[in-house]
């Protein structure tokens, strides 16, 4: 593949201005609402609706009585606020929602609350809801609006879709492997729309059955919902597309305060180590004759660089049905004096890899362990605090500084009880979290839905995330711009995967090679997430990691994650042109003056691209 690399550097000192706010919502006493974009209706309400008993109450058909509506003030974490009342009778059951309306007026708050519980809630699909409010037609505006909505794993990236909005959409991602949806016009104006609480129960849903209407509400698969379950979707907006994510991450990151410093206490994130997950030169490859514990010892001993921490991948432990992790401990015939052997002998920090959970697992009280687990046909779950504290407590000795919890979006899909109990998902990555709290360890996510990102706003230990799918020799899953968009606004370092820093690596199981082994470990440096090259023993390009990294592998990273540029969404959505332009921005001291540095990352632009003064959100910093 032929690649252009453009690379910019900026220095600027420069001032700030501000305008008014051309957000406006309109409610109206018939229980419908609009939001609107310098006196332009972007989104008009679709009908709102619950289910309860077994049946669908719309305001569409009347089932859904409207009977009350007020207004009230009243402030919480963020900010003083205004609200707009509805109380709806579902058959016999009162719901309530409500809108919430800042005095910050870059957004506004869709809360639901079943006031009197329901039951027979269940939608036809996991991937409906069972409530609808906030919702929204699909059609043609008077303004000319492109989309971005994320969907699939590896937060969102592996099915996102990006194009014009209007009548002709039909595909918006949603259900549970759904995520933020982002609408913007040509001069950037921006919102982006989103659960705000309960991130594992919430989904969106695009109904094309009733002409095109997008809802936010309770996922599909529930079935019982509690008295007074409140659940809340914020729309926030920005003029610039990066700003709005700026923003809208930080109003959740203000309203649940869990990261803090996490990221900076993260040594996988400052500094280099060496990776061997799918698409290393070892992963599930060993040296002739020799076991991991002997290949990976003398890769130790014979490199001169100084990889500050090795990833080991889901080779080192046992696995039982349908491929699941069935002990989480090291293998004999892989490492046959254990990890804390490996540990002592040479002093390397690990970041162990982990997968869903197999139904045979022998930690399960079903098959004689000592741990509270959910065991179903497919696959099996923790649910037992205790079981997380021994699992990590016991790596004390093994010099864990990472868990990487892959395979997220698998182990929700297997167990039906993630699709069905509200509060499941948030126990599960909840006990998860605070016993790597307790151990010191740093937690990455992998192939996760947007659900598990965005409950990770409240998992302090959770710093980083995958963004795009397992690296390939040769491959393009380096494009991670407007991913790191999405995991940046939460908090998340972005993680590209390993990568090779050398063409060629004789015997490598994938047959393949890597031409682009300067541009991969620029993605990596500029990412702020983990470095790890993964070449066989010899083959380390030294010259290539010591333009990335000073003293003992500590990285030369910049301030924040290069994320794309405004223009380059914009030219994608409305003229189908994909290319990658990315910037971010480092910040130097001299003589007690602040300096910024701005940089451009500009790859595959089929011809000239203009990049005007408002794109450079970096100079402004």
């Amino acid at each position: 593949m032929d690649i252009t690399l453009q690379v910019i550097i900026f220095q600027a000192f420069i001032s700030l201005s501000v305008c008014l706010n051309p957000f406006t919502i309109t409610t109206y006493d018939n229980g419908t609402y609009s939001l609107s974009i310098n006196d332009n209706i972007w989104l008009e309400s679709a009908p709102t609706f619950f289910r309860d008993s077994g049946k669908l109450y719309s305001a569409k058909d009347g089932s859904l009585k409207l009977f009350y509506t007020g207004n009230e003030v009243g402030v919480d974490k963020l900010g003083n606020f205004t609200t707009k009342d509805y109380l709806y009778w579902a058959g016999s059951k009162e719901m309530f929602v409500s809108i919430r309306m800042y005095d910050d007026p870059n957004f506004v708050v869709f809360i639901q609350n079943f006031t009197d519980g329901a039951s027979g809630t269940k939608a036809g699909s996991y991937d409906e809801v069972i409530s609808g409010f906030p919702g929204f037609q699909i059609k043609d505006g008077v303004v000319d609006t492109g989309y971005l909505s994320f969907g699939g794993y590896m937060l969102g990236d592996t099915h996102k879709s990006i194009g014009k909005w209007g009548s002709h959409t039909k595909d918006i991602r949603d259900g549970l492997t759904g995520g933020p949806l982002i609408l913007f016009d040509k001069d950037g104006n921006t919102l982006i729309i989103s659960p705000l609480t309960e991130f594992m129960a919430a989904s969106n849903w695009q109904d094309k059955e009733s002409g095109g209407n997008v809802y936010w509400g309770v996922m599909g698969g529930v079935d019982e919902v509690p008295y007074h379950y409140t659940y809340m979707t914020i729309v926030y907006y920005a003029k610039g597309i990066n700003k709005a994510f700026e923003g809208w991450g930080g109003a959740l990151r203000k309203l649940y305060g869990s990261k803090k410093n996490s990221r900076a206490q993260d040594l996988t994130l400052g500094r280099a180590g060496y990776w061997t997950d799918n698409g290393a030169y070892y992963y599930y490859k060993t040296e002739p004759k020799k076991n991991y514990e002997q290949t990976m010892m003398d890769l130790v001993n014979k490199t001169v660089f100084t990889f500050n921490y090795f990833q080991f991948d889901s080779w080192w432990y046992f696995k039982g049905l349908a491929g699941g992790v069935k002990l989480w401990e090291p293998r004999p015939d892989v490492f046959p004096h254990g990890l804390g052997y490996f540990y002592n002998k040479t002093f390397s920090l690990v970041a162990l890899h982990n997968r869903y959970w197999s139904r045979d697992t022998p930690y399960a009280k079903q098959n004689g362990g000592d741990y509270d687990f959910i065991v179903e046909d497919t696959g099996a779950l923790p649910i037992d605090q205790k079981f997380w504290n021994d699992l990590l407590n016991k790596t004390l000795t093994w010099g864990l500084v990472m868990y990487e919890q892959d395979w997220l979006n698998v182990q929700l899909d297997k167990i039906t009880a993630l699709k069905t109990n509200l509060t499941l998902g948030q126990i599960w990555l909840s006990q998860m979290n605070e016993a790597a709290k307790a151990n010191n360890v740093f937690i990455q996510y992998c192939m996760s839905n947007p659900r598990h990102a965005l409950q990770s706003l409240t998992l302090s230990q959770v710093t980083q995330a995958r963004v795009s799918d397992d690296y390939s020799p040769g491959g393009e899953q380096w494009r991670i711009g407007i991913s790191s968009l999405f995991a940046n606004a939460l908090g998340l370092a972005p993680s590209k995967d390993t990568f090779w820093t050398t063409e060629v690596q004789p015997g490598n199981r994938y047959k393949r090679t890597e031409p682009n082994t300067r541009l991969n470990a620029l993605v990596a440096t500029l990412s702020t997430g983990p470095y790890g090259p993964s070449d066989m023993a010899g083959h380390l390009n030294y010259d290539l990691i010591n333009k990335t990294c000073i003293y003992y592998g500590s990285l030369m990273q910049p301030a924040k994650p290069a994320t794309a540029m405004d223009v380059q969404i914009i030219q994608e959505a409305f003229e189908s042109k994909k290319m990658e332009i990315w910037s971010t921005y480092s910040v130097n001291v001299l003589n007690d003056t602040a300096l910024n540095w701005g940089t451009v990352f500009a790859v595959d632009t089929s011809g000239d691209v203009t990049i005007d003064y408002k794109d450079m959100e970096f100079l402004r910093q």
